[in-house]
């Protein structure tokens, strides 16, 4: 994935959002959404939506109505253990099924107008579950981060920075995680709080695993493998046509 062309990376990752009590936003990760057996799944990472609260894919802004929201509610979450440690182990990935017709945006608003400059759909990406990175390719990751609430002109404000990383490459695969060795230092996890269940996706915009983590002393990103939880994907939606 060459840096000059970020576009599609920009579009690769949708927006979430945990909603507190004031029905504000209190928190942000990222998703992948995939079209997988006629369905529109929304995927990211248990570390981030584990907590069970108010979650939301965030989908647009429209003027003298504000921000809509899809809230996910209840979602699917993994546990594993095997033979020779029966001791049940969480997975850090998650998943609920969504309504086909969700369409979130990328928006570039203008402030304090509120004006919409330009939008584009955010990608669904149509996946198989069977998708492995290729240690010949370059791969990347986009999310919002550094989320905070502001006030201007008496009104509260949720915002971030849209950051894409581009240049990784594949060091190895340990079990259930692709592990990408960073083209630059580590600059520290705070830098991409927001980023947790982005797809990571190959040079041709195909997601192979999810940031799910990161080394600051190797510079190293860590993405939890799509391949590895196609079964109970297929088991749950198996269950939801029975």
């Amino acid at each position: 994935m060459d840096a000059e062309d970020q576009t599609s990376l920009l579009l690769s990752s949708a927006p979430l959002v945990r909603i507190g009590q004031d029905s504000m936003p209190t928190g942000a990760a990222s998703a992948c959404l995939a079209r997988y057996r006629d369905k529109l799944l929304l995927l990211t990472v248990a570390h981030a939506t584990g907590d069970q609260a108010n979650w939301a894919l965030q989908l647009r802004y429209l003027p003298q109505v504000g921000t809509q929201l899809h809230r996910l509610g209840a979602m699917n979450f993994l546990a594993k253990a095997t033979l020779t440690s029966p001791v049940l182990e969480d997975v850090d990935f998650s998943y609920v099924e969504i309504p086909g017709t969700t369409a979130p945006y990328r928006q570039e608003i203008e402030a304090p107008t509120n004006r919409i400059k330009a939008e584009a759909p955010i990608t669904v990406h149509t996946l198989t579950f069977s998708e492995t990175p290729d240690p010949d390719d370059t791969f990347g990751f986009c999310g919002m981060v550094m989320a905070q609430r502001e006030e201007h002109f008496g009104q509260q404000y949720f915002s971030g920075e849209l950051r894409p990383y581009v240049g990784l490459k594949l060091l190895r695969t340990e079990g259930d995680y692709h592990v990408f060795k960073l083209p630059f230092k580590h600059p520290g996890h705070v830098h991409f709080r927001g980023c947790s269940g982005a797809p990571i996706v190959n040079g041709a915009g195909t997601p192979v695993a999810l940031v799910c983590g990161g080394s600051e002393e190797h510079d190293e990103i860590w993405g939890i493998s799509l391949t590895t939880y196609k079964v109970a994907i297929d088991i749950t939606l198996d269950s939801a046509n029975a």
